[in-house]
């Protein structure tokens, strides 16, 4: 697909046919999604106002649409001019108010609504653009613009209007100068992406490299290159220490999940620059509503999940929100079983006009039994490959990863009459893990007696906690007779835990020798596990930032920014024989700078250029048990964007160079003094690439959602890293509603395609490991039932493609082909 040649990038065959693609698609005309409009657009009659209806509408042209609409309501809807015949309104169906149902079904026509008497509405055209909000169409709703941006929850679209994760302005996906991906709820839902693991592995420039079962340290997400380890949620920065983030979440929680590709500096202080995935909670929502969905399908995997929000009190001043989701199952891979239970509760209070409160509290437990921490061995003894099966364990029949978070969480919001907007967050986090290792991969096994085996054992466990505040500021300022957008904030998060040790690898009188391994069954006896010591961990960031987009022209953005951070770690551990060891780290008044310029050359296209640099503490050791020099470097990024047919089709190119020291490598069979893998600082290592991403609404009814991306990382005598990554990877997922009499249909596909990759040196004799590209194929119909109740079907891998999702001397499959069956039925 693409390729460095000669120090410069090309995007190859692939690439160029996938911007062809988008050049044909850039075909259409654009508008403005409609705000609510003050007075009685936005109030409109107390009886209306106040009136929740049930909504059976099928996606049809827009006059048609408005005239089923008046037959719920009563209300009498008023236009002329061609904009309302151009236009196919969304289906809609479910319990709604009248403003909000119309909001839906405007969405995208150009079209403001307002009431002109008790009974009566007139559509207006959007004459200025000062009198539209590109943000999502529900967002039609005054209310629901309440708490910051507006769900993607019930538009039915793969797009969304606006993000803030990359600087904390309110910026569409155009207006912002960095690669952003953002998957909705529907796109989850239709895609039946149930884990954060599956979300990111559909995510356009995210390679997600499976070692292990959810639930274990032996996966990990990469982005441009590198590894990704900067998680927030609604904003909030999680610490990069193992066990502190919400890379185990499950998505019935969640509205969308953002990904900000690149380095983000800016609002992560210390991290990668790879990206960063803020996680959206689901809010309560103005009216009734409910769902209940069950699912069934392959290895015995069985899930159910309910969902209800609704006012609390008559007036609406109170809201609040339930979810609670529970599955089991086991797997392809012999005698794994996992578990999760997940619960979610939030309240919404508006305490004045203008002061909202939000609090609430999530849960979840998940377990796997019967789990490896590994693959299997790709090499015999004698340097041949192995060829197992995709259902091989190399676990130890009592293993077990057992991992639960608890997170409680207000926030309270103050608007001003000038448009500015305060925000406060808190937050208390609780995580706990509890590993008892045991998985057969030590040493290579003999290709005719299986022997030559031997099993890891050890436990480790620990209570991270983290506690978090934020407080921002954001609104508009007046300079030279133009408006510009400010925001400051200040956060500031302790992370620590301190807990016992146990053995780990190294077990005096503990026989791990596994006698055949082809024969074996998990079998084995289980170790004593007492504990030998303890370890402390503490962690303290504090950090001030500041962004401003100005507008020197109509067409113009610049944005400047920069964060101030402090941060430090200590970490002690304490042994059975009364010694113990210390490191320090810290960081004080670090300057991270941001800058970015965003040029409109048309309605519908943009060209952008961004800057940040990065900084990152490191936790790798080297051999000698010495901490690495923090990570440092530049990262820039340039491309175009789009938005076509009213925001619901975004695309971007970008390409990107990433520069960068002290980057941590694995250092051969080199052990720190605890065992683990020891690391080597790596100087002048790049990494450049390119991205091409579409998303949303290309025709009524056709979704897509995917996108190319090249990244290839290389040391400073230019020779490849992280060879075990691709550089290459094609995502594509699209679904097609039917028309007319057959609109009750919905089918779909998804292919994913990754370049070849391999690992040096990995087999007993140092030979390589490979795994060259390859492409699986999943696919989908949904269909509704009823008017309250669809079933989905969802195939994956259908193909039954065998490949490695992760090499090296050891090996994990990928997924066989599976099924699951899912109803879901909305009130």
């Amino acid at each position: 697909m693409g390729d460095v040649v000669n120090g410069k990038l090309t995007i190859g065959r692939w690439g160029r046919r996938l911007l062809m693609g988008v050049s044909v698609l850039a075909l259409g005309q654009t508008a403005l999604i409609a705000r609510a409009e003050d007075g009685p657009a936005a109030g409109g009659p107390t009886a209306q106002a106040g009136a929740v209806y049930v909504f059976d509408i099928a996606t049809k042209p827009l006059p048609r649409a408005l005239a089923d609409f008046s037959a719920v309501t009563g209300l009498q809807v008023l236009y002329s001019g061609s904009a309302a015949y151009s236009h196919t309104a969304p289906a809609l169906q479910g319990s709604y108010g009248a403003r909000q149902a119309l909001g839906l079904l405007l969405a995208g026509s150009g079209l403001a609504a307002r009431f002109t008497s008790p009974t009566s509405i007139t559509l207006e055209a959007i004459k200025d653009a000062e009198d539209a909000l590109v943000v999502d169409p529900i967002a039609v709703e005054g209310a629901l613009l309440r708490g910051g941006l507006p769900g993607t929850e019930g538009t039915g679209s793969y797009a969304t209007g606006a993000t803030n994760t990359a600087t904390k302005l309110t910026l569409s996906p155009r207006e912002t100068p960095q690669s952003v991906s953002i998957m909705t709820r529907q796109r989850m839902d239709d895609q039946n992406l149930n884990e954060m693991a599956d979300v990111l592995d559909e995510t356009v420039g995210m390679t997600f490299k499976e070692g292990g079962p959810i639930g274990s340290d032996a996966n990990a997400v990469y982005s441009r290159g590198f590894e990704v380890h900067n998680f927030q949620v609604n904003g909030v920065s999680r610490s990069t220490k193992y066990g502190f983030g919400d890379d185990l979440s499950d998505m019935a929680i969640y509205d969308r999940v953002e990904v900000v590709r690149g380095a983000t500096g800016l609002m992560s202080g210390v991290g990668d620059p790879s990206a960063s995935v803020n996680l959206v909670r689901k809010r309560p929502t103005d009216t009734f509503q409910s769902a209940a969905e069950l699912q069934a399908g392959s290895w015995n995997r069985y899930r159910a999940e309910g969902d209800v929000a609704s006012p609390l009190i008559e007036s609406g001043r109170l809201r609040g929100r339930l979810v609670a989701a529970y599955q089991q199952g086991e797997s392809y891979i012999d005698r794994l079983e996992t578990s999760k239970k997940v619960l979610y509760g939030v309240i919404e209070a508006d305490l004045t006009e203008d002061t909202l409160l939000t609090a609430g509290v999530q849960y979840q437990h998940h377990r796997s039994d019967h789990a490896s921490r590994a693959g299997i061995p790709m090499f015999y003894s004698d340097g041949g490959r192995t060829d197992f099966s995709r259902s091989t364990s190399s676990a130890a029949d009592w293993a077990y990863f057992d991992n639960t978070q608890l997170t409680t969480f207000a926030a309270l919001e103050q608007r001003f009459d000038n448009d500015w907007t305060v925000t406060l967050d808190l937050e208390h986090a609780r995580r706990s893990y509890d590993a008892l290792i045991g998985y057969g991969i030590r040493g290579t096994p003999d290709r005719e007696t299986g022997a030559g085996m031997g099993l890891y054992a050890g436990r480790w466990a620990a209570k991270p906690i983290q506690n978090s505040v934020g407080l921002t500021a954001t609104g508009p300022i007046t300079l030279f007779g133009r408006q510009h957008d400010l925001m400051a904030g200040f956060s500031t998060y302790h992370a620590s835990y301190e807990d016992p040790s146990y053995p780990l690898w190294s077990i005096p009188g503990y026989d791990t020798s596994i006698g055949n391994y082809y024969t074996w069954n998990g079998a084995i006896a289980e170790p004593v596990l007492e504990e030998n010591g303890s370890e402390s961990f503490l962690e303290r960031q504090v950090a001030g930032y500041m962004a401003t987009r100005l507008r020197p022209t109509d067409d113009l953005s610049i944005i400047l920014g920069g964060r101030l951070t402090s941060w430090s770690q200590e970490t002690e551990s304490r042994y059975a024989d009364g010694s113990s060891s210390y490191s320090e780290q810290s960081e004080n008044g670090k300057v991270t700078p941001y800058a970015g310029i965003v040029y409109d050359l048309s309605d519908i296209w943009s060209v952008y250029a961004s800057y940040t640099s990065i900084f990152k503490p490191q936790s790798l050791q080297d051999a000698d048990g010495g901490y690495l020099q923090p990570l440092v470097g530049d990262a820039y990024e340039a491309g175009i964007k789009a938005a076509f047919y009213d925001g619901r089709l975004n695309a971007s190119l970008a390409v990107f160079r990433i520069n960068q020291d002290n980057l941590g490598v694995a250092d051969g069979a080199a052990l720190t003094p605890s065992g683990g893998q020891a690391y080597k600082a790596a100087k002048g290592t790049t990494s450049q690439g390119i991205e091409l991403e579409l998303t949303g609404e290309v025709l009524p009814g056709w979704q897509v959602g995917g996108g190319y991306a090249h990244a290839s990382p290389t040391d400073v005598k230019g020779k490849r890293l992280l060879t075990d990554i691709p550089r290459d990877t094609v995502k594509v997922f699209s679904t097609y509603r039917l028309p007319g009499a057959f609109d009750r249909l919905m089918i779909g596909g998804n292919l994913r395609w990754q370049g070849a990759i391999y690992a040096n040196n990995v087999g007993p004799n140092g030979e390589r490991a490979t795994q060259k590209a390859f492409s699986v194929v999943d696919v989908l119909a949904s269909y509704r039932l009823t008017e309250a109740v669809t079933a989905t079907l969802n195939v994956n891998n259908i193909f039954d493609e065998k490949y490695y999702s992760s090499i090296g001397a050891i090996g994990y499959y990928g997924e066989p082909r599976n099924a699951m069956l899912s109803v879901k039925a909305s009130f």
